[in-house]
């Protein structure tokens, strides 16, 4: 058995989140025993409670090196949407880790982050390929933003096609939970931070609603912001036809329910949601910081940052359609078949386990 460590799941339903998932539930369970990092973990009979943070970092680096040496993992994979701490990789190789991946999820950092923060990525940066031996990125622009200085792979986020395609039914399981019908229905699915914009997203929603009553929005995800959405609809004359679905585990069903999705984000690696929308044959209303490369299916409709809600709202009006085609094939051919995916990584653990066994 290969013994894989995975860091960067959580409980919260990200983009990351999307991609751990997606790949853990299409690996051979017969060759890998998958563990994820967690608070509290049970390995082997063993339960360890890891530190909450670095503060005492005699501490936190005792329990990581012991954890590592103990487990005697095969692979660590590091998903990351910044570079702040390697610290894992670092422990990882003095353990005697074979593989030690990280994997770029963004093409830039969190707001707001501390000058020394800043420092220490800069670090790095410049370090990386001294403890970490497999680069991948989920884009080009995610490794040439993490990577500056290194080789890396793209590894296109895979997803299950058959989940995400349209399905009718989804469709009307969906609306009427709204009370709604065959009205138009514009979306906003994903994490409710800072990156992806909610509160343009918020004021474009009752623009369009001033130019059409008609029209229902509607948020699903949570986050950082989601008590402040809540409180825009609750105080918005337009409150009837803005709802909040708030994190859902049948989120994938939404697309189908969905005329025309917004994403005004102010920065992305290569966003899942736009694949699992373009599945679904759903057009896409992003902002021009979105890669040109997520318009795998020619669904993707691009506005400035710098344009005014009318722009956007009138971006949307022109881009909503309820027919849709099916683009599965396009999808696998472009590489996001979530087997292609699972396949490739696997192929890149086992040529360096082989390598390093012979």
């Amino acid at each position: 058995m290969i013994k894989l460590f995975i860091i960067g799941f959580s409980t919260d339903k990200g983009g990351v989140e999307s991609y751990i998932t997606n790949l853990c539930s299409n690996l051979d369970r017969d060759i890998y025993n998958v563990i994820f990092c967690w608070p509290e973990m049970v390995i082997d009979g063993k339960k360890w409670i890891t530190p909450k943070n670095r503060h005492n970092y005699f501490s936190y680096r005792k329990f990581w090196k012991r954890f590592f040496k103990e487990n005697s993992f095969d692979v660590v994979y590091f998903n990351t949407c910044d570079i702040v701490s390697i610290d894992m990789l670092k422990f990882a190789k003095r353990a005697n880790v074979k593989v030690r991946i990280i994997h770029s999820h963004s093409t830039d950092n969190q707001f707001k982050l501390r000058f020394h923060h800043r420092i220490l990525e800069r670090i790095n940066r410049k370090n990386i390929s001294n403890y970490a031996n497999v680069l991948l990125a989920c884009s080009k622009e995610a490794g040439e933003w993490m990577f500056p200085y290194n080789e890396f792979v793209v590894i296109n986020n895979g997803i299950d096609l058959d989940k995400y395609s349209y399905n009718n039914d989804y469709r009307l399981e969906c609306r009427s939970e709204l009370n709604l019908n065959d009205e138009y229905v514009i979306g906003c699915l994903g994490r409710l931070d800072e990156q992806k914009n909610p509160i343009r997203t918020f004021k474009v929603f009752e623009n369009i609603i001033q130019k059409n009553p008609n029209i229902h929005c509607v948020f699903v995800g949570a986050g950082y912001y989601e008590e402040q959405i809540k409180q825009l609809i609750v105080s918005s004359k337009y409150k009837d036809n803005i709802h909040f679905m708030g994190p859902r585990d049948d989120a994938y069903k939404w697309y189908s329910a969905f005329d025309c999705l917004i994403m005004p984000s102010y920065f992305e690696g290569l966003p899942f949601s736009l694949i699992e929308a373009q599945c679904s044959g759903l057009p896409c209303v992003v902002s021009s910081a979105v890669s040109n490369k997520a318009n795998i299916c020619g669904l993707l409709n691009y506005v400035d940052l710098d344009e005014s809600d009318d722009r956007w709202s009138d971006a949307i009006l022109s881009n909503m359609v309820k027919e849709r085609g099916d683009t599965k094939v396009l999808l696998t051919e472009k590489g996001y078949n979530i087997k292609q995916t699972s396949k490739e990584v696997q192929n890149i653990i086992e040529g360096i386990l082989y390598e390093n066994n012979n």
